[in-house]
């Protein structure tokens, strides 16, 4: 809940996971929480940021006011920097997720499975990925 949204609640980090089951297939879903930095959509990543002094900073990006603001993590938006555009040599896109690895390891086998038919079946607890297979 810090980082994605679900039926109306939690963070704005990543993406609303509401309607994940209609956007991606199981194995896709799987893949995106075992190897968040596989692919990361524009929406939600980062940038890394070469400045004329040879310094580099990673963050999301935008340009305000004349000048690129790089948020280093976006559940803290206020540690951020401001630099002028004057002063970017290169911007190009950031490899790394802001999502880290390993999320699934703190679960056992049954709450991985219960964590992926709660996605699945958007919260609905009547859904078919609740029900035991024979």
């Amino acid at each position: 809940f810090a980082c994605h949204r679900f039926a109306g609640l939690g963070g704005g980090v990543g993406p609303d996971l509401t309607t994940s089951s209609s956007r991606f297939s199981f194995r896709d879903l799987v893949e995106n929480i075992v190897e968040p930095s596989k692919v990361i959509s524009d929406q939600y990543g980062s940038e890394q940021v070469l400045l004329a002094d040879n310094s580099t900073l990673i963050g999301r990006t935008y340009v305000e006011n004349g000048k690129l603001v790089v948020v280093y993590d976006p559940r803290n938006p206020d540690e951020k920097a401001v630099v002028e555009l004057s002063t970017v040599k290169q911007r190009q896109p950031y490899p790394v997720s802001f999502m880290p690895t390993g999320l699934l390891n703190a679960l056992n086998p049954s709450e991985v499975l219960d964590l992926l038919a709660y996605i699945q079946s958007a919260g609905d607890p009547k859904h078919a990925a609740f029900k035991p297979k024979p």
